[in-house]
């Protein structure tokens, strides 16, 4: 019998002690879980105006839980607020240039940990493990609704 799961508990736990050793992971790593996921979505939304209600919907959190992690983000030097002309009630949230920098250092450290990871497995052999990868994400998710057990947190399914 092959113990696939003892397998992918062991590349879990070499990629968790690779992924600690980049110097960017370990800086987001001392903010919240949340604030990687803020930066990237921020990052990727440079070119329009982004308020507090955006972020609450694009993460289904509560207002306060946004609050406190802006808050928190602001305090450690990655966003700051502006006002808008239209409405000065209205902040909208901007990435610092030390959140920019982070945010690029952070997917560089993405890329090459990638890169490394995938040394010597052929195009095809990526596909298939994909694939395979996929399949037991799916059994595991069957499984889990079969004991009527839910998967979804805050509103989205994973």
């Amino acid at each position: 019998m092959r113990h696939l799961g003892l397998e992918v508990h062991r590349l879990e736990k070499l990629m968790a002690r690779q992924r600690g050793y980049s110097a960017a992971h370990q800086d987001a790593d001392r903010q919240t879980g949340m604030h990687g996921y803020l930066l990237r979505y921020l990052y990727e939304n440079q070119e329009r105006d982004v308020f507090q209600r955006d972020i609450e919907k694009a993460f289904s959190i509560s207002r306060s839980s946004v609050t406190v992690t802006l808050q928190l983000m602001e305090k450690n030097g990655l966003i700051r607020r502006e006002s808008v002309a239209q409405d000065a009630r209205l902040k909208r949230i901007v990435l610092t240039q030390k959140a920019r920098d982070l945010h690029r250092q952070i997917e560089a450290d993405i890329l090459a940990f990638e890169s490394n990871l995938a040394r010597g497995i052929s195009e095809e052999e990526q596909e298939v493990f994909l694939r395979v990868a996929k399949k037991m994400q799916e059994n595991l998710r069957e499984g889990l609704a079969k004991q009527g057990i839910s998967i979804c947190k805050g509103g989205d399914c994973e």
